[in-house]
This record gives C-alpha cells, sequence and structure tokens, in this order.
C-alpha cells in the first residue's frame, strides 16, 4: 500500500491538491504497479512562520508557496 505524504508551505488551493493527488496516483498506477484503491496521498501544509528554508523561515523570504 503506497502512502505518498507531501509537506509544504501551506497556499495550494484543493484543486491543486486535487491534481497533484490524481498524477501521483496515475503514476503508481503505470510505473509501480499499485492499485488505485490502496495508493494514499496525504498533504501537511505548514504555515509560512513553521518552515524554513537554508536557515531562514519562509515568512521571512517574502515569496509565495
Amino acid at each position: 500500500m503506497p502512502h505518498v505524504q507531501i509537506t509544504w508551505v501551506d497556499g495550494r488551493t484543493p484543486e491543486m491538491k486535487r491534481k497533484i493527488a490524481e498524477r501521483i496516483t496515475a503514476a503508481l498506477i503505470e510505473d509501480g504497479r499499485a492499485k488505485r484503491e490502496n495508493i494514499h496521498v496525504s498533504f501537511h501544509d505548514v504555515p509560512a512562520t513553521n518552515y524554513a528554508e537554508a536557515g531562514v523561515l519562509v515568512a521571512d523570504q517574502k515569496r509565495t508557496p
């Protein structure tokens, strides 16, 4: 049972997540021989104040995800 966990800075719409989940699922079906009903994708949206890159909070980088 494949489980894909995506952790990123919040800001994506539900529609964006639907598209990403479907593309990941399709890749696992096509290339990983997984069954659709066994594939799980979870999104963990983290506030920009709780996520850092290269030692700098994303909130301090003044950019959007």
